[in-house]
């Protein structure tokens, strides 16, 4: 018993003994780090204004992104969104400094208004923001050496020239140009550092997979000095470029599917009769109405472009064949009107005929009796039987069976023309023709 009692005591004396020793070695820790700002930034005289090495050679800044999300892509807009981790890093020699066992400082935000920082932007960003909730999203660590690590979450929107010709089997290739608004490249010359572009493992889009994200190095902006001025100042900037491929999904289910059925629907008016005129009218407007709607309204958001799309030339083709049957009951209908006429025309000749042979007859038999004969002036000579072999019941049924039959194989041919074509560009297939020489 009194064995523990002693244990016990040695132990919360050994603990009082380390926190009164603790507590006089944090406050001479604080005052240390403390005392190493002050002189870095009071005694040094520090001037956020000058760039470091200011006069010497161009300051190296190395620059990357961790993306977190990407997207949306706006092709109404022309521009891809995305929030990322964008870091900088150069050295600032006026900020190294010495103190044992300690490597860096993490400094807030508040700490980042006394230190020089490059004037970093986006070239092509149309809106950028930075977060603030619950604070700035930015921080700066300080190396003993003076290595300066400049972090920041930023969302950017960035400008993205759309090339839809292909469009819904497009990709695109979106840049993302960074460079120092304000400092030549005689300052400050811009680089990528080891990693470069991080995408987040399962960052993923509805309308877009990535491809392949890229950098370049060692690019150049030019701008003019003034607006009266024929001179050019330098820029060194960096490009990241993102190789997205367009999900089709979408398209396929809502568009495409559906547009070839109704083509298909609209086949049934082959085996209508042309007598029922409401029905196969009913049917021919409402596939095309259907066609027009559905299809050109898949195009919405998309910029009002002077040319044609890959979805719009599937639409035309797929109206092209709709309308085709309308013209096809327009000229049945018209040929069948005629030849009814013609038929009519022939049925009176024959009867004008069968009366002339009567009037003969008589006449032959008037003859005989020696009475005078009579002729009619107006008698007309008939066609013979063989006029009507050409004018069966149903003559109509032949073309029709032919228009039937070349629109069902034509239509099938131009879609495996298509999606050959279209399918071969989109997933980088080979085939035996050069598929942008149709584009």
């Amino acid at each position: 018993m009194l064995f523990s009692c002693l244990i016990q005591f040695f132990l919360v004396l050994s603990i009082l003994c380390y926190r009164l020793n603790a507590v006089p070695y944090t406050r001479e820790y604080t005052r240390n780090v403390t005392g190493t700002l002050n002189s870095l930034l009071l005694k040094n005289n520090y001037d956020k204004r000058i760039r470091p090495d200011f006069g010497g050679p161009p300051l190296p800044v190395a620059v990357n992104l961790h993306i977190k999300s990407l997207g949306p892509v706006s092709e109404d807009e022309e521009t891809y969104t995305m929030d990322v981790y964008f870091r900088q890093e150069w050295y600032d020699r006026r900020l190294s400094f010495s103190i044992p066992g300690f490597e860096e400082f993490s400094m807030s935000w508040l700490f980042l208004d006394k230190v020089w920082k490059p004037d970093t932007y986006f070239l092509n960003g149309k809106r950028s923001y930075l977060h603030k909730i619950t604070s700035p999203n930015k921080f700066l660590r300080v190396r003993r050496d003076g290595f300066l690590t400049y972090s920041m979450r930023l969302t950017v929107s960035a400008r993205c020239k759309m090339h839809l010709r292909k469009f819904p089997l497009d990709s695109q290739k979106c840049p993302l140009y960074i460079g120092s608004y304000g400092y030549t490249s005689h300052d400050l010359v811009y680089s990528w550092s080891p990693g470069g572009v991080r995408l987040e493992p399962g960052v993923e889009m509805a309308q877009y997979d990535v491809i392949n994200i890229s950098v370049r190095g060692d690019l150049f902006a030019y701008r003019n000095k003034g607006m009266l001025s024929l001179n050019y100042n330098e820029y060194s900037i960096v490009e990241a470029s993102f190789h997205m491929r367009r999900s089709t999904g979408y398209y396929l289910l809502q568009i495409y599917v559906p547009c070839s059925l109704i083509v298909c629907c609209s086949w049934i008016s082959f085996w209508i009769t042309p007598s029922d005129v409401a029905g196969r009218t009913t049917l021919a407007v409402t596939t095309v109405l259907s066609i027009t709607t559905l299809g050109f309204g898949g195009r919405a958001q998309l910029p009002k472009v002077s040319h044609a799309t890959a979805l719009d030339w599937f639409v035309i083709i797929c109206f092209a064949f709709a309308f085709a049957v309308m013209i096809e009951y327009a000229v049945i209908n018209f040929t069948d009107k005629l030849a009814a006429d013609i038929k009519k025309l022939l049925e009176e000749r024959a009867a004008k005929q069968a009366e002339k042979q009567k009037e003969e007859e008589k006449m032959e038999a008037s003859i005989e009796a020696g009475d005078e004969p009579y002729i009619d002036a107006d008698s007309e000579t008939a066609p013979s039987k063989s006029s009507y072999r050409f004018l069966p019941n149903r003559w109509y049924s032949v073309p029709t069976d032919l228009a039937s039959l070349s629109q069902r194989y034509t239509f099938v041919f131009i879609q495996l023309i298509y999606y050959t074509l279209y399918a071969s560009i989109h997933f980088d297939l080979p085939i035996f023709f050069h598929a942008d020489f149709f584009l």
